[in-house]
Formats: C-alpha cells, structure tokens, sequence
C-alpha cells in the first residue's frame, strides 16, 4: 500500500460541516449530508429535510426559494435554477445531470439574457413541484412551471413541459406515460423507517 498523500482529486468526497450548514441554511435536518465541491446559493433560501444528500457537483441556484424534503437525494451535477422556486418531496431521487429550471427568458418582447439591465428583458419566474417519491432519471430536464405527481417516474434524458401525473412512469419524446408504477410496497417501507427513525435518539 503506498504512503503518497492522495489529493483530493483521487480521494473520497468530503462532508461540510453540520454547524455551519445549521447556521446558513434556512433548515437544516438531522443526519443531512452535503459534499464540498456543490453549490447552494443563497443558503438562507435553501431547507434540508432529515436526511438528505447533496452530492458533490450539485448546484443550487435557489431563486425565490428551494425545498428539499426528507431522505432526497441530488446526484453529481444535478442543478436547479432559473430564479423561481422549488420544492422536492420527501423520498424523491434526482439523478445525475438533471436539470431543473424555475425561469426562463421570454422570446418575444425583450433582450435574452442577464448581461443587459433588467427593464430590458422578459424574463419568467415559476414554481417547480417534485412530489414525494418521484425518481427523475439521468439528464432530465424539467421545465418552468411543472409539477411532477408523487411517484411520478421520469426516464433518462426526457424533457418535462408538463404536469406528471402521480405515480405513472413517463418516457419518450414527447413525454406520454408506459405505465403505472405501484404505490403499496414503496409507501409501506416509507412508513417502516419512519416508526424506526422516531425510536432512534436525536
């Protein structure tokens, strides 16, 4: 086994402290887990339900505000962005290099893009709904204004423009539903660590 120091670009990622996320954050849970190297901006715009994992690579650009609920997970180089807000339930996944965008610029009517004064551009804010349980897989890109239905699956590389039923599996382009995706056993074990974690000290 060698004794050379590792440098950091061939060592286990790292956690940011708990302290000091308690203190930045506009919640943070107990048992969150975020990696140095993501980006969470501003952090006063931003809750962490119990939990929860933020991988290194993840970018958050909160906008008007991001809530993340318990036991989600933002895989390497998922972002949420575009100034509005968002709100991820409990148990979602978010795989890597999904994108979700909470504004957008307008077309018509204005100049493109944040290099100009702000009385020039039409720019859109929105919200973003992920419900508890919904699993977007890689690359996904969710659009401004969405809400994705609890359960709701998303495959690789799908574009999301419109509201996801709950618990349907999505695939395609355009997106259109392959079929049910079955709530029982999933909500079950839900409800299982659950009665486990309340009987584990803080």
């Amino acid at each position: 086994m060698s004794s050379i120091p590792l440098p950091k670009e061939l060592s286990p990622g790292t956690l940011l402290d708990l302290g000091v996320l308690a203190a930045t954050l506009s919640h943070c849970g107990r048992g969150v887990r975020v990696y140095t190297g993501c980006r969470l901006v501003p952090p006063a715009r931003i809750s962490i339900g119990d939990f929860s994992q933020i991988d290194e690579g993840v970018r958050i650009f909160a906008g008007e505000g991001a809530t993340i609920g318990r036991h989600v997970h933002l895989a390497f180089e998922a972002s949420i962005s575009g100034g509005g807000s968002c709100e991820i339930g409990d148990y979602a996944g978010i795989s890597a290099g999904v994108r979700i965008v909470t504004g957008s610029e307008e077309i018509q009517g204005g100049l493109t893009n944040p290099t100009v004064p702000a009385e020039y551009r039409r720019v859109t804010r929105s919200r973003v709904r992920i419900g508890a349980h919904a699993l977007l897989f890689t690359n996904a890109v969710v659009l401004p204004g969405v809400s994705i239905g609890e359960g709701a699956i998303v495959a690789a590389g799908a574009v999301v423009h419109r509201d996801l039923k709950p618990w349907c599996i999505y695939a395609g382009t355009p997106l259109v539903c392959i079929g049910p995706r079955d709530p029982a056993p999933i909500l079950a074990a839900a409800t299982v660590l659950e009665d486990r974690q309340r009987c584990q000290p803080d």
